[in-house]
């Protein structure tokens, strides 16, 4: 099975109008571009994840908040995609303790 993977620790956001695109993070690391995450609209069909050979991960727009919660939220963060099938995520690198919003 084919991956790459693809840890950042910095992105950009551009929320498009008249854009074939929605909107658009890059992200990078160490200031280096090293793959994107790409929203369509929500009634458009979403083309396959690809490699460019970076990974392009595809959404609908309407999972745009979820994805820059996590971009906000957590960390470290890394892309992951499995050339076979396609599959690609937006992951935590690290354990992620439970509870970790509550306030104690």
């Amino acid at each position: 099975m084919a991956t790459i993977k693809a840890d950042f620790d910095s992105y950009k956001i551009w929320y498009y109008s008249g854009h074939p695109y929605e909107a658009l993070i890059y992200v990078y690391k160490d200031k280096k571009y090293v793959g994107r995450i790409v929203f369509f609209k929500d009634d458009a069909a979403i083309p396959a994840n690809a490699s460019y050979p970076e990974p392009s991960i595809h959404y609908p727009l309407s999972r745009f908040d979820h994805v820059v919660s996590i971009l906000r939220e957590e960390k470290p963060l890394y892309l992951h995609l499995n050339l076979t099938n396609k599959i690609g995520t937006v992951a935590t690198a690290d354990l992620e303790p439970t509870g970790e919003e509550e306030g104690v």
